[in-house]
């Protein structure tokens, strides 16, 4: 065969190859990026999308509209805050008809919204108009990114031609997302943008892009006031179809000082009129593409070697008649080591294809198996943590309204100041718990030991007079401080006082034993039960997670959680079985000495 056929051959089969292998490495990429546009489309639909009908919903408030016909600006910061606070945006304001914020939730801060004039800003005009608004822009005040939500509040809620007596606003912050998402998308490298209608980057993993645009047009004036006085400038970037597969999309984005290729899957998020980009790294997919074409050149040479070698084996024994069965016999021993070279060779690419495949699945087993693991640890913890408040709340809300029939609304009021503390306890137990795993500077404070078995021991307390049991309390004069986070420390308190009480159900009669005591360098907090103990082969397994002997209503996590709490502290969680009978409970924390306190 000539040689520009054989190259013509061989070019051929590289084409193919290099065409196949791009295909198919494209398409995983491609399915992966669409698992993780459709999470984060989701994921933002809810984050931002469960704040919108928070403004019409307070604009029917009873009190917001008593306090603005009194004109009780103070009354009105003060509930501002606190709705803001329990429902989790940035900022919640009310703005007058002139377009003068009357109240806000930041009233009490230096850049405080309150006296401000936002009259201009769409949805406040379009609330104004008594339609919902929705507008997402760089605030005004504090320049930061947000998506805000506006509704009027009408003189009467029932009629929607009635008077608009003023607008409510909510502001949801943008950048907690994209922290979160950091982690979400950043699982195999992959990046995400958020494009307005003028192709700006409102949102993006990568702060380098944020606020740029993708095309070199300028912005509207209308566009242009979403971003106030920021120069939207655009992104050095490119966008280009495969070359052997021009149906998928590469872009090439700047990173870290450098330009990288990525796979684009964008999804129209309609409800806000913006476009979800994922970026899937195509690095990995250029390796796969070098590797394969390597590989392939290297079975082409070996049919190529062998093909020119029977051709030189029966032109010589054209040529050398005289010499055949010595030529055959060595063209036999050539070719059987040829034979046996090719078949380990092929055997050890066979091998090596079955080591990646083999790799990349235990690879995928490993990330699934983490987030399934990350979900699980996460939901059951947290409905375990939450479980002693709300029942409390349960509690509370009962009695009230026992109160409130009564016409006792003096202890009626204190209840729901109870029920407003365990809410807000509530809400610094859901921040807290995730970032559980790891310490944050800051957040610790002198704890006072003797009133935390209070208000633990307080929050059993009706559970306690249910089944009959007796609480002695061994506190000292001086109250013992610790070093920690009362909210969890109490949790754990709460989490062995209800164990205790599980203990005894079936126990007349019975006490339950609680004992502060102070040694030199550290305090001990007793908890004995009257219950029947526990069984010495499950002693060492009882803090193991999702252990437990509970036959129903039990997941095992409570007493591992509780020791990973103390030990977080310097502290130790140990349990043993009392020779009076019942087991006993030993939470040890360091001593916060007294020239600290």
């Amino acid at each position: 065969m000539p040689r520009p056929a054989l190259l013509l051959c061989y070019l051929l089969l590289l084409l193919l190859t290099a065409a196949a292998c791009q295909h198919w490495i494209y398409q995983d990429l491609r399915a992966q990026a669409v698992s993780q546009s459709h999470n984060l489309a989701a994921f933002l639909r809810h984050s931002i999308g469960r704040h919108a009908n928070l403004p019409a919903q307070l604009g029917q408030s009873p009190l917001l509209q008593q306090w603005l016909a009194q004109q009780d600006i103070p009354a009105l910061n003060h509930y501002l805050a606190e709705l803001q606070q329990s429902a989790g945006v940035a900022d919640l304001y009310l703005v007058s008809t002139a377009g003068i914020v009357l109240a806000s939730s930041n009233s009490a801060e230096a850049a405080s919204y309150v006296g401000r004039d936002f009259g201009f800003r769409p949805y406040v005009l379009a609330a104004l108009q008594r339609q919902p608004g929705f507008y997402y822009a760089l605030g005004h005040t504090s320049g930061m990114r947000g998506v805000y939500y506006s509704a009027p509040m009408l003189q009467d809620a029932a009629n929607p031609a009635s008077p608009v007596l003023a607008v409510l606003v909510a502001k949801v912050d943008l950048e907690p997302l994209e922290l979160q998402q950091q982690q979400i998308a950043g699982l195999a490298g992959s990046h995400f943008i958020v494009t307005g209608q003028s192709n700006e980057i409102f949102l993006s993993d990568v702060p380098a892009w944020r606020l740029t645009k993708l095309d070199n047009q300028p912005l509207s004036a209308t566009e242009q006031q979403r971003y106030l006085t920021k120069n939207i400038t655009a992104l050095q970037h490119s966008q280009r179809r495969a070359i052997l597969t021009p149906w998928q999309q590469l872009w090439r984005m700047p990173l870290a000082g450098d330009q990288r290729n990525f796979l684009a899957q964008s999804q129209d998020l309609t409800e806000f009129g913006w476009q979800l980009t994922v970026l899937t790294p195509a690095t990995d997919a250029y390796q796969q593409l070098s590797t394969a074409l390597l590989l392939t050149t290297l079975l082409f040479v070996i049919l190529l070697l062998g093909w020119r070698l029977q051709r030189e084996r029966q032109k010589r024994a054209a040529q050398l008649e005289q010499h055949a069965r010595q030529l055959e016999q060595r063209v036999i021993a050539r070719t059987a080591d040829l034979a046996a070279s090719n078949q380990q060779l092929v055997a050890q690419i066979r091998q090596r294809e079955q080591t990646e495949t083999a790799l990349a699945q235990t690879e995928q087993e490993l990330v699934q198996a983490a987030k399934l693991a990350t979900i699980g640890s996460l939901s059951a913890s947290l409905n375990h943590e939450l479980n002693q408040p709300l029942t409390a709340l349960s509690s509370y809300s009962q009695t009230t309204a026992k109160m409130l029939d009564k016409a006792m609304y003096s202890e009626a009021r204190q209840n729901l100041q109870a029920m407003q503390q365990l809410i807000a306890r509530l809400s610094n137990i859901v921040a807290q718990f995730k970032d559980f795993s790891r310490k944050s500077a800051g957040k610790n404070q002198p704890v006072d030991i003797n009133k935390l078995v209070l208000d633990a021991v307080g929050l059993v307390h009706h559970q306690c007079q249910r089944q009959g049991v007796k609480v002695r309390l061994q506190l000292p004069e001086v109250p013992p401080q610790v070093l920690g986070d009362p909210i969890q420390l109490e949790q754990v308190l709460v989490n062995l006082l209800t164990n205790a009480l599980q203990a005894m159900q079936q126990q007349t009669d019975a006490a339950l034993a609680v004992a502060v005591k102070t040694q030199e360098t550290q305090v001990q907090i007793l908890l004995k039960d009257q219950g029947p103990g526990i069984e010495p082969h499950h002693l060492e397994r009882i803090f193991e997670a999702f252990f437990t002997t509970k036959q129903r209503d039990g997941l095992g996590l409570g007493l591992s959680i509780s020791q990973r709490i103390i030990q977080s502290f310097a502290g130790k969680l140990e349990v043993r079985n009392h020779p009076q009978g019942g087991a006993e409970f030993c939470v040890t924390l360091p001593l916060l000495p007294m020239e600290t306190c």
